[in-house]
């Protein structure tokens, strides 16, 4: 039965982990689950309006899985790149990273409209408001309206250096089904309460032996321990390369 259990506890909690890099929790609670929106192999966008001929812009992204999202064998949130007769060629700009991936309601006053996904810190572009000689980093940004599934998204005019798209899809609408870890969380508190009341009640154990799974429990905490500090180790790492990079590393 251990080996059983701690395969379905190792599995759940893999399956946590990979949830939680699609999804947004905003600040009454309800979260936001990317997952459906995802591609396989990334979106790839075509403007309509580049109007070059045998040459177009391609724009390249995905909210999830960010493998297939590479320019300059960097692995990045949103890229602009050149297709030459449809061929998209490795001529490409990062429109931003997703360490920077953040998320926003399309309308604060009405929260029920959407949300809005922003990649931030991207190649640096020449931006005609700004004085000759300056340029700032690009940026992409990802107009999620509720509503029926649009079977792809638009182009949006261009804002200087900020790529937007629009979509109607229901990733953006607020649900009881966001509330999904909450559910699990009472789920588990349930099943361990119950347990615990059971081996009380009806099995006389006494003190921390009537804890359901104890003696697992106790075997998985330096395992988990082990794992909180590589994790924390792993994040100063990316934090530290980030701050001495710069947009001179982009």
């Amino acid at each position: 039965m251990c080996p059983n259990l701690t395969l379905i506890m190792l599995l759940t909690l893999l399956g946590l982990s990979l949830s939680q890099q699609c999804t947004w929790t905003d600040e009454s609670g309800y979260t936001y689950n990317l997952k459906s929106l995802d591609k396989d192999g990334g979106w790839q966008l075509k403007d309509e309006t580049s109007g070059m001929g045998m040459f177009s812009m391609v724009y390249i992204f995905n909210f999830c899985d960010f493998k297939p999202i590479k320019c300059h064998d960097r692995q990045v949130g949103a890229i602009e790149a050149l297709a030459v007769m449809g061929q998209i060629t490795e001529n490409c700009d990062v429109a931003g990273l997703v360490e920077t991936q953040t998320f926003e309601h399309l309308d604060e006053r009405d929260i029920n409209k959407g949300i809005v996904v922003k990649y931030t810190q991207g190649d640096l572009c020449m931006d005609p408001k700004q004085p000759t000689g300056v340029m700032q980093p690009r940026q992409a940004h990802f107009f999620i309206e509720c509503g029926d599934d649009d079977s792809t998204f638009t182009v949006l005019p261009d804002n200087e250096c900020i790529d937007q798209f629009k979509i109607r899809h229901h990733v953006g609408c607020r649900n009881a089904s966001s509330h999904w870890f909450l559910k699990f969380l009472f789920i588990i508190c349930l099943y361990f309460g119950g347990r615990f009341l059971y081996n009380r009640k009806k099995l006389q154990i006494e003190g921390e032996e009537a804890i359901p799974h104890i003696h697992l429990i106790k075997t998985l905490i330096p395992q988990a321990r082990a794992i909180f500090h590589f994790g924390v180790d792993r994040l100063q790492t990316q934090v530290q390369r980030f701050r001495h990079g710069g947009y001179d590393s982009i």
